[in-house]
């Protein structure tokens, strides 16, 4: 934590919630947030003024002489070259109406401001912590709860700016209530300050008791949002062995189970949620009756006490519902502040950044001038020593393996020995404990991007999504810079070209989710389209026809077999026969690669 950061512990040691806020806006946007604040504080002005004009108003149509015979008025009616109380009256209610008009105008752009504010800072915060889990190593995804990260991005990031939207809907409230406040104690002191001291310890009674119980419903409410996540993320991924098994009644008894949970959580927000307003209500009313009451048994003047309910009249029409809005955003932050607890406490500077440009953040003119790698003679896995993360055993120890240009290079072994754990590391997603990987002697992580721009990577399960032919070929690349001419070449070179030539809707056929509506080997061989549309020097292929029966592979085989010579590979292998015509063989056992022969 930085020292900034460390400043904004308050003496017991823990991060305040307006801290927490603030962590999240850069230096431009907490500029916004003070403009913001001028806003709302001319628009509390200009409600307090819209309510207050309203007993003048009152005043002037009840007893109309009385009104000019005040010194103030009869100078103004004299500017004004008024002659008649009528007149005094029409200008009256014009000038009430136009400042309704402008106040409500006015109040319609500050909600348009601030919620432009809240949603599009929302928006960039959802991007910026997609970005940092996407460029997050890949081995932090290894034991991730995937549930929780969609949480984050779901439910705990929106709740925590409805909350900063709450926030700033408070202030706007409590601007216009102490603003009204002050108009009422200068009116009618006695009845203001007895109504104040009322609300305000409503109010604390309502923080100190309702707070914790949100508090404490809005943690569960996490919960068991991640568990909802779970329970259709685990169905929906596995839907064919759901239905091949017959478990569907299993899945959603469990996805029922946990939304009751969350339906029980809701309904218990709710009726917390809107108990302060009935509370407040129904306490505010019953003290102003009792305090009338007690005023009238007392022997006091009736005509002294009209002003005093004309006071409360006004506090009627503005002050309840704005104490009320209060004591519910209250209630409303309690509730959402576990989400920007979790937030704030998950949040780095990397997410704070701005979303726009590339991945790092960089602009161009600031990316370092990075060596570029060629691949003229081979590939060195050097010596590498391996184990997953939190484990204690090595995949590898002191393992080496070389893979020269232009050679077809095959990776046999047993179940568990490790050949797709090779394959990680040569991707660059697994950093071994010691040895490195080189291209041509130059370590690969000189300039990772480059290398990865030489792989063409095909695993067993090609992962398509629910869109066009085209689209999976050049998977991430936007539409209007797809090169259809290319899509065909590798087409043709994956042996599909024919295949999609002859469906109606040709490269504009979408597939299904997870490429449903085509068959595995045709999966596989869009797979290989993908590999190979940025023209890769090296391709990979991870088991990626373990999964096919004999005469789909031998048909996948024979289009991998057609790049021999063309292309680097490196082909893992279930089976001997989808390796028989590589160049080199290697086999992985006790923590070792080792050269070997078919016999």
């Amino acid at each position: 934590m930085s020292k900034e950061t460390a400043l904004e512990h308050n003496r017991e040691g823990k991060v305040t919630l307006l801290h927490k806020v603030g962590y999240l806006f850069d230096k431009k946007q907490k500029r916004q947030l003070v403009g913001l604040g001028v806003l709302i504080l001319i628009g509390g002005l200009l409600e307090t003024l819209g309510v207050s004009m309203i007993l003048p108003v009152v005043e002037v149509i009840m007893d109309p002489e009385a009104v000019m015979r005040n010194k103030w008025v009869s100078k103004l009616v004299d500017f004004l070259d008024i002659q008649t109380s009528r007149q005094l009256i029409v200008i009256m209610l014009g000038t009430l109406i136009a400042l309704y008009v402008v106040k409500n105008v006015y109040l319609l752009f500050q909600t348009y401001v601030q919620n432009t504010f809240v949603t599009r800072n929302r928006n960039r915060m959802i991007s910026r912590v997609m970005r940092e889990f996407l460029n997050r190593p890949y081995e932090d995804y290894l034991g991730a709860d995937i549930p929780t990260v969609f949480r984050l991005t779901d439910s705990d990031i929106p709740n925590a700016f409805q909350l900063i939207l709450v926030l700033i809907q408070m202030v706007t409230e409590i601007v216009v209530v102490v603003s009204l406040c002050i108009v009422l104690v200068m009116g009618s002191p006695a009845m203001s300050l007895f109504v104040f001291f009322v609300l305000l310890g409503m109010t604390l009674i309502i923080t100190k008791v309702l707070k914790p119980r949100l508090n404490t419903i809005g943690h569960r409410n996490q919960s068991i949002q991640s568990r909802i996540a779970k329970w259709r993320i685990q169905s929906i991924y596995g839907l064919k062995d759901v239905k091949v098994l017959h478990r569907e009644e299993f899945f959603v008894r469990n996805y029922y189970e946990s939304g009751a949970l969350g339906a029980n959580v809701a309904r218990n927000y709710a009726v917390l949620n809107n108990t302060p307003r009935l509370l407040i209500e129904t306490i505010f009313m019953a003290a102003m009756l009792l305090y009338i009451m007690v005023y009238i048994l007392r022997g006091g003047n009736i005509d002294v006490l009209i002003p005093q309910l004309s006071a409360f009249a006004v506090a009627a029409i503005r002050v309840l519902p704005g104490t009320n809005r209060i004591n519910t955003y209250l209630s409303e932050i309690a509730y959402a502040q576990p989400c920007l607890d979790y937030l704030y406490d998950n949040l780095n500077e990397n997410m704070k950044r701005d979303v726009n440009g590339s991945v790092t953040g960089l602009t161009n003119e600031q990316k370092p001038e990075l060596p570029k790698l060629e691949l003229k003679d081979k590939i060195v896995l050097d010596h590498i020593t391996y184990a997953y993360p939190n484990t204690t055993k090595n995949i590898f120890t002191d393992a080496h393996m070389e893979v020269k240009k232009g050679q077809s290079v095959g990776i046999m072994g047993p179940s568990g020995a490790g050949k797709s754990t090779i394959v990680d590391i040569l991707l660059g997603l697994l950093h071994v404990q010691a040895g490195t990987i080189t291209c041509d002697g130059r370590n690969i992580f000189d300039n990772y991007p480059d290398w990865l721009a030489k792989i063409g990577y095909i695993p067993q399960s090609i992962y398509l999504i629910d869109e066009s032919i085209r689209d999976n070929i050049a998977f991430g690349i936007d539409a209007d810079i797809i090169d259809d001419k290319r899509i065909w070449e590798v087409l043709e070179e994956a042996q599909l070209r024919e295949f999609v030539e002859e469906l109606p809707e040709g490269l504009d056929t979408t597939i299904g989710d997870r490429g449903v509506r085509i068959s595995g080997g045709q999966r596989q061989r869009l797979g290989i389209a993908r590999a190979l549309y940025h023209n890769p020097e090296i391709l990979v292929f991870d088991e990626a026809t373990s999964a096919l029966d004999t005469d789909t592979e031998k048909a996948v085989m024979d289009a991998i077999n057609s790049f021999h010579g063309r292309k680097t590979m490196v082909i893992i292998a279930h089976r001997l026969n989808t390796i028989a015509k590589c160049d080199v063989i290697y086999k992985v056992e006790g923590e070792k690669i080792m050269e070997t022969v078919l016999s």
